[in-house]
């Protein structure tokens, strides 16, 4: 049973990219007593038990007990603290919806990528922007502060007063009021500039589990 519980912490310790020394100064236990409990099958105390759930939030209670299930969490990426706002009653389409409007918005839980820093995260619904993105995927989203800035390669997600679609767009050539949205399975269209409420960058994306 130890020599299972020492290497499933060896494992938590590999994931992490942590050797005896930096963990130890982590998880607050002396390195000879972490290098004892990890590399020479001594029994895992229980100090070093709490501190890698209190420490790895995302690492699963019934794996490191039992070793049964995935080391991480299911719901690893959705920490109650911390993180951008994820919004998984929001999803963003290639049709219809109710606009979104962060200050009256409550995040159904909150997204932390430390690589990428996306100001809210949004689920997909909908084809129109595969095989890119998915219907189930998961949108990491910035504010763009002027329409000036489009770049036609990157995709977007509009807001209106009645949709949430994620798209490629550009300014059009003869009408300086519309905006073109492209996607690559339905048709292009216009959009009046003055019917946006605000336009997102996608820069990032969770793929469907």
């Amino acid at each position: 049973m130890y020599q299972k519980l020492s290497y499933r912490v060896s494992q938590v310790l590999k994931y992490k990219n942590l050797n005896v020394n930096s963990a130890s100064k982590v998880l607050g236990i002396p390195q000879r007593t972490l290098n004892r409990q990890v590399n020479e099958n001594a029994k895992v105390s229980m100090d070093l038990f709490y501190s890698i759930i209190d420490n790895f939030p995302e690492i699963s209670l019934r794996w490191l007990v039992l070793g049964e299930g995935e080391m991480l969490r299911s719901d690893s990426l959705f920490m109650p603290l911390g993180g951008s706002p994820f919004y998984r009653d929001l999803p963003v389409s290639a049709g219809y919806r109710d606009a979104f409007d962060p200050a009256r918005e409550n995040p159904s839980g909150y997204v932390s990528i430390p690589q990428f820093n996306a100001q809210f995260y949004f689920p997909v619904s909908g084809t129109s922007m595969e095989p890119e993105i998915h219907s189930g995927d998961i949108v990491g989203v910035n504010r763009v502060e002027s329409m000036r800035d489009l770049d036609p390669d990157k995709i977007y997600m509009i807001v209106t007063n009645e949709s949430r679609m994620i798209k490629r767009c550009y300014h059009d050539k003869e009408n300086s009021e519309l905006l073109w949205c492209v996607s690559p399975n339905y048709p292009s269209f216009t959009i009046n500039k003055n019917d946006i409420c605000a336009i997102f960058h996608v820069v990032n994306r969770i793929e469907q589990l």
